[in-house]
């Protein structure tokens, strides 16, 4: 393919693949909120954010030269960012679990990036440790999830009474008995629970209510050469260990 042609062919993927540059591809990306360390804030003018998912898209970048992406720093709900995918306003979506929601939105990827540990949180004077869904709505009460995560409708199915909320607000709800339990990603409940010094008071509920692959998402909106491409970018991390270094790196942390 000349010259002409090839500037051609990645003005054509303006409108369907991200941002077309010279050699390749920018994807933008959008900071979850309350998903720490997930992402986490950096340090004023250190290079923007932190955490799995932008190590996660680094790593991509490093197996394919190609592909760029760009993160909006803005911590954003989540609802918020799936409606921005779905309008083409950002094109990827990092570890998050499968929703029908998302599959309208989205191609999953075939590599899940880790798996999720899903535990409950509660005060540490609390007696009752619920070992199932069924356990959790016998009790009663109000449990907390973040707003827009999944957890929120897998409870409900189960007839658990359930307040959505940003993480750090549901776990100061729990201290002032608002709610009874938290029920989250067991790194984001550790790092929030450290992070707001709460560890005199909270603590995890012995056992793991569930274990689910975390997902990366591509936005319907993408080329499928693209798609393919980030597929063979993640499938490469999971055969080298990256993926499971960058995990082990955050969760060795807490």
């Amino acid at each position: 393919m000349n010259l002409i042609a090839s500037s051609l062919a990645l003005l054509l993927l303006l409108g369907s693949s991200g941002k077309a540059l010279a050699a390749g591809w920018l994807l933008r990306a959008a900071v979850q909120e309350g998903s720490a360390p997930k992402y986490q804030e950096g340090p004023p003018g250190k290079g923007g954010p932190r955490g799995l998912c932008p190590d996660f898209l680094r790593a991509i970048e490093s197996v394919d030269p190609e592909i760029r992406f760009e993160i909006d720093p803005t911590p954003t709900p989540l609802r918020r960012i799936e409606k921005s995918l779905e309008e083409g306003r950002i094109d990827v979506l990092c570890a998050l679990l499968e929703t029908a929601r998302r599959h309208q939105i989205a191609h999953r990827l075939g590599t899940p990036l880790y798996s999720v540990r899903e535990r409950l949180v509660a005060l540490r004077s609390e007696a009752q440790a619920p070992k199932s869904f069924d356990d959790l709505a016998s009790l009663g009460g109000l449990v907390a999830v973040q707003a827009g995560a999944s957890y929120g409708d897998k409870l409900r199915r189960h007839g658990v009474a359930v307040d959505e909320s940003e993480t750090g607000v549901a776990l100061r709800n729990i201290v002032r008995r608002r709610v009874r339990y938290y029920y989250g990603n067991e790194l984001t409940c550790v790092y929030y629970i450290q992070a707001a010094h709460l560890g005199g008071e909270l603590a995890l509920v012995p056992g793991v209510m569930g274990e689910t692959p975390s997902h990366f998402w591509a936005g319907r909106h993408l080329d499928p050469a693209l798609v393919r491409r980030l597929d063979a970018a993640l499938l490469k991390l999971k055969r080298n260990g990256s993926l499971e270094r960058i995990y082990n790196r955050y969760a060795e942390m807490h």
